[in-house]
């Protein structure tokens, strides 16, 4: 390889792991971090990504990928269960905001095919920013999560259109153009026919071959050539590659391999469509970014608030509440990945000048990036602007249908979250005649449950008002059965502040919450993980006989000591490093004494480890001390079991070494 591009690489490598380091830390998407590897890459005129290089024929395959696992995620039964929102909102949403801004491009006298372009890349929404920031909210269940994902499933199928219409544009005569596209039209009906042919009777075959010979790599290059083959035909048609990459996804993904090919594609598609974005990147000029700073911005605030209203009007439309549309409009109001995807395959074929493409693709990145907060904070902006709301009204609503329903109630339970585990527990106490009250925020489960018969009912459990409504203050326990942090932490305030006797008893998944939960007015802290293992212990003494209330009182007594027995462990090198080192568990690692180690001869007290870290046992021979005496003289040869953090560890082992 000239050494030259060798070094691009290895440049592009550096800044990419940088980058996406930096915004995932900062929470921002990582396709932004690409944009911004790309905008800088791209001012320094590298021979990588010089126009009509490889990267560019590199980067398509990345495009590839991404239409193949949106066909693998495409689900027909879920956009028949959302046909009203996907077929209603979304079309009217795509259509609506495409037809809008050709208008408001074809007053800047553009030509008719590039400002079809422009409107149809605005239109989209970024599905990876959207889904991801709903999810870690936990709003994807919510209706104006609901009415935003709809949105975008319906625009990831009029993406696949759009894709294929761009090459047309750019080939085809201005008389000739119906011409092309019904032929286009006629080709693509051939392809899906023959895809379809093959996927029926032949991948099912093929990939239940493969899967048999219990081969991953073979699996891998399987899922690869199925949707490079399919993308290769459809270009051979004369058609987008994309289009054969999404029908080959979505015929596979009823299938039982879907996730499996799914997990073993997504690094290839990751890695690649990163490079294409950082492709996208570079044709942003900076220059040209300064010389139009006021266009820029003008244009940025006209998009954003446009594309809100005609979202927000065609929400009302469709009557829905004026929160749930004003919030998932907030939540759509700019640019998609799919948008750049336009935009790049239109600047290389030549509809767009780079001018045009910079400015729109400037536009684009600034939406994206203010995105992620406009979503954090859509509850808040929508609260801030229309204090009179609909969320006040339902908000009152609960209160009223709440304080009815619990009238006079005395030593009752409040369950708050209404998912596997608290409908578990209703159950329980349902057989028992223990009276409880469900507190749930997900419109769906409520009205499914209450149709049932059940006590429960829309209302946000870490509200004053809500907890008043439900009779906190003569209730027995409130129970916690959501996974959300800071939802958690804001009960806990809520409750310890204004009814301290009330028990709280707090369910997690694990135990990376824990101590924080009990600092701030937690009863009971319950890790899901921690319990499992308990539980299994239980059954394994139980098996081999040893008395049922010696069992329970060796449980307890992990309970007892907030389950420190169960924190520490080995992690191996089949653990996910990356999960340990987010969630804090606490590590186990065995240091043998050996030589002139700084330890020996001296005692545990005597040793400053380094904080967060402890010495969990030592290990003489055929004797073990734990816990070991703090007066502990360590001899040569001791195995010492150092417990902590991972990132402390090491730190603990030097100083047992060399002081």
């Amino acid at each position: 390889m000239h050494h030259a591009i060798y070094a691009q690489i290895l440049l592009t490598l550096a800044a990419s792991v940088l980058l996406v380091a930096l915004f995932r830390r900062i929470n921002l998407p990582t396709i932004l971090a690409y944009l911004v590897v790309g905008l800088f890459l791209g001012q320094m005129g590298l021979e990588f990504f010089a126009p009509n290089s490889n990267a560019y024929i590199i980067a398509e395959v990345g495009v590839v990928f991404m239409l193949f696992t949106l066909g693998l995620e495409f689900s027909l039964p879920r956009v028949i269960a959302m046909k009203t929102q996907v077929l209603g909102l979304g079309s009217l949403q795509v259509v609506l905001c495409i037809l809008f801004y050709f208008i408001i491009a074809s007053l800047f006298k553009l030509d008719w095919t590039v400002s079809l372009v422009i409107a149809s890349a605005l239109a989209m929404s970024s599905t990876a920013i959207v889904t991801k920031q709903l999810d870690d909210q936990q709003e994807v269940n919510h209706r104006h999560g609901i009415l935003s994902i709809a949105t975008l499933l319906f625009q990831d199928m009029a993406a696949v259109p759009l894709l294929i219409l761009v090459p047309i544009l750019a080939s085809a005569e201005p008389e000739l153009i119906t011409s092309t596209i019904s032929l286009a039209l006629l080709k693509g009906t051939i392809a899906f026919l023959i895809i379809i042919a093959f996927g029926k009777w032949l991948l099912p075959k093929l990939f239940h071959e493969v899967a048999s010979s219990h081969s991953d790599e073979l699996f891998v290059m399987t899922s690869l050539t199925v949707a490079l083959v399919a993308s290769w035909f459809t270009q051979w048609l004369g058609l987008s590659m994309a289009l054969g990459a999404f029908m080959a996804g979505m015929l596979l993904a009823e299938s039982q391999f879907k996730h499996q090919i799914e997990t073993e594609i997504r690094p290839f598609r990751d890695i690649l469509l990163g490079l294409f974005f950082i492709t996208i990147g570079t044709l942003i000029d900076i220059e040209l970014l300064f010389h139009h700073t006021f266009l820029i911005l003008g244009l940025l605030i006209a998009f954003m608030i446009s594309k809100l209203g005609l979202i927000l009007v065609i929400a009302r439309v469709m009557k829905e509440s004026f929160e749930d549309a004003f919030k998932a409009s907030l939540i759509l109001s700019h640019a998609g990945e799919l948008g750049f995807v336009l935009i790049g395959l239109a600047r290389q074929q030549n509809i767009l000048n780079d001018e045009v493409a910079s400015i729109i693709l400037s536009v684009g990145v600034l939406s994206m990036f203010i995105s992620p907060f406009l979503i954090r904070y859509s509850t808040a902006i929508n609260n801030l602007l229309f204090p009179k709301s609909d969320h006040l009204k339902q908000h009152s609503a609960s209160k009223r249908l709440i304080s009815e329903a619990v009238k006079g109630f005395k030593f009752h339970v409040i369950i708050c979250g209404f998912g596997r585990n608290g409908q578990t527990i209703k159950r329980f106490l349902d057989r028992m005649d223990i009276v409880s009250v469900v507190l749930d925020l997900d419109p769906v489960r409520v009205k499914e449950a209450s149709t049932a018969g059940e006590a429960i009912f829309y209302g946000d459990a870490t509200r004053k008002s809500i907890l008043n409504a439900a009779e906190i203050s003569n209730a027995r326990l409130v129970i916690v059965t959501f996974d959300n942090p800071k939802s958690t932490m804001d009960l806990l305030a809520t409750t310890r502040h204004n009814y301290p006797h009330v028990p709280v008893l707090v369910r997690t998944k694990d135990d990376s919450h824990l101590e924080k939960f009990l600092q701030n007015g937690a009863t009971k802290v319950i890790p899901e993980s921690l319990e499992s293992c308990l539980m299994l212990v239980g059954q394994v003494l139980y098996t081999l006989g040893l008395p049922l209330k010696q069992i329970i009182e060796e449980i307890q007594s992990v309970r007892d000591d907030r389950y420190h027995l169960l924190q520490s462990f080995f992690h191996g090198s089949s653990s996910d490093l990356m999960r340990v080192l987010q969630t804090h568990h606490e590590q186990l690692h065995a240091v043998v004494l050996t030589g002139n180690a700084f330890a020996i001869g001296k005692a545990i007290n005597e040793i400053e480890l380094p904080e967060k870290t402890c010495i969990e046992a030592v290990k003489r021979g055929k004797t073990s001390f734990t816990p070991p005496d703090r007066n502990l003289m360590l001899q040569l040869g001791d195995i010492v079991l150092l417990s902590g953090e991972p990132d402390y560890i090491e730190h603990a082992e030097n100083r047992l070494f060399s002081g």
